[in-house]
């Protein structure tokens, strides 16, 4: 089909609410499952660490074939869509297996854990790549694109806002996680009917020959703003990744107020939804790459102040506002970015993969998880944790340097290849202009003349 312009009210609103639901699990799985694994279910957390390790790593290798098989999939409903319904019904499942906490040996409890959560992110994979690779297939209009993937970002936000500020209450109020995550279980699969129901692929290229590892590295070897990106994408994840999860240690032991950790996740969640709004409007002005680059040295700066402040709850809570707004203006354009290296690696090799990108920037995401958990667990058993106990001083200290420096550190970092990053507004609508008077010139080639 051809290029789609003008993007419809319906079809946005459609899109965003498949990441409302998206994010509620994964919300409640990357905040709240740590903890569950630690203090409800007793495991130790150098094991959980562990855990989220292994699954990462073969979430990573899973990634690339189910990025493949997208790749090579053509129904009569489209190459994403159907992987909506398919993927949301087993991440669905999987979240609810997830907080069970089954009468079992400690051995046991743990074997459990490893089978599940591995289930949980294979099957979020399913549904995550197709749901984002999806937007490419939109619009390939340079703002319009930034409305279509500014709109699930923000919703994601809201998502992950509601699993914040609705958790630990429903939680106490069940006396259970299963209740619980069963209510997020629903409304994942309620919100992808609608995305599947509401979106249309208007742009798609029918593959002429199959998808393999070999196109597949070739492809992100070639793609140099794919490769500046998502290594960029991966530490500032990783940061989300640490911050989130250790907010309720930090709140609970060294704030000693665990009572408002709700709270401060609320204004995390908010504060990155007011950035997610703010950053079309700051990268139509400023261009993406700059937005970004803005919004990444706003998150290390208040970050990094944070912990000059002391153990005083104000200072964190204006500071982590400030921080998570800088977040939500770079992840907006981060991601709008990325959907513009489908457009260049098609240009480039002549092979148009949205699978393949976006599952590299799903495989980002679990290896940004995997860190953040595995080195917080290890960190939190080495300096002598114990939960639910008050902790020394020295395992108070590393909580927070892992809640504050570390992350500003990070920060810092994922500043370097983003300056890397060439593929700017211009010289976007160079390719597709290019890629244009390509396909005019296969199309107006003569057929060759058969004499007789």
């Amino acid at each position: 089909m051809g290029v789609q312009s003008k993007v419809s009210l319906k079809t946005v609103l459609s899109y965003g609410m498949g990441s409302f639901g998206n994010n509620i699990i994964y919300a409640l799985t990357s905040t709240y499952l740590m903890i569950f694994y630690t203090d409800s279910v007793g495991l130790n957390a150098a094991a959980v660490g562990t855990l989220f390790l292994i699954a990462r790593i073969w979430d990573g290798i899973a990634d690339i074939i189910i990025g493949m098989i997208v790749d090579n999939t053509e129904t009569r409903f489209g190459k994403f869509r159907p992987y909506l319904l398919i993927g949301g019904f087993f991440a669905a499942v999987a979240t609810v297996a997830c907080f069970i906490s089954p009468d079992l040996s400690h051995t046991g409890k743990l074997i459990y854990a490893y089978i599940t959560y591995i289930a949980w992110g294979t099957s979020f994979a399913i549904m995550d790549i197709p749901y984002w690779s999806l937007s490419a297939t939109i619009t390939q209009d340079v703002k319009e694109r930034n409305k279509v993937v500014a709109f699930p970002r923000t919703i994601a936000a809201v998502g992950s806002l509601f699993a914040s500020l609705l958790t630990l209450p429903l939680a106490h109020y069940f006396g259970n996680w299963f209740m619980l995550s069963l209510i997020y279980a629903c409304i994942l699969m309620i919100t992808m009917i609608i995305t599947f129901s509401g979106v249309k692929e208007n742009y798609t290229v029918k593959r002429q020959e199959k998808q393999t590892p070999k196109a597949v590295w070739n492809l992100f070897i070639q793609n140099k703003p794919l490769r500046y990106l998502i290594f960029s994408m991966l530490l500032v994840e990783t940061i989300l990744t640490i911050r989130t999860t250790f907010s309720i240690y930090y709140f609970k032991y060294n704030l000693n107020a665990e009572n408002i950790a709700s709270l401060y996740l609320t204004l995390f969640f908010t504060a990155q939804i007011v950035g997610a709004i703010a950053s079309p409007f700051i990268s139509n002005k400023f261009g993406k790459k700059r937005a970004a680059i803005g919004g990444i040295a706003l998150n290390a700066v208040a970050t990094l102040t944070m912990f000059a402040t002391g153990f005083h709850v104000m200072p964190v809570m204006i500071l982590s506002f400030l921080a998570s707004f800088g977040g939500g203006v770079s992840n907006i354009a981060q991601t709008s970015m990325l959907a513009d290296c489908v457009e260049y690696g098609e240009w480039k090799t002549g092979n148009r993969a949205e699978g393949m990108v976006f599952s590299t920037n799903i495989f980002k995401t679990k290896v940004a998880s995997a860190v953040g958990g595995a080195v917080g667990g290890y960190i939190l058993s080495a300096v002598g944790y114990v939960p639910n106990q008050i902790q020394s001083h020295s395992t108070l200290i590393w909580i927070a340097l892992i809640f504050t420096i570390i992350p500003g550190i990070l920060c810092l970092l994922s500043l370097v290849p983003l300056v890397k990053y060439e593929l700017t507004e211009k010289r976007y609508l160079e390719i597709l202009q290019d890629m244009k008077k390509r396909s005019s010139r296969i199309k107006e080639k003569p057929a060759m003349k058969v004499s007789s």
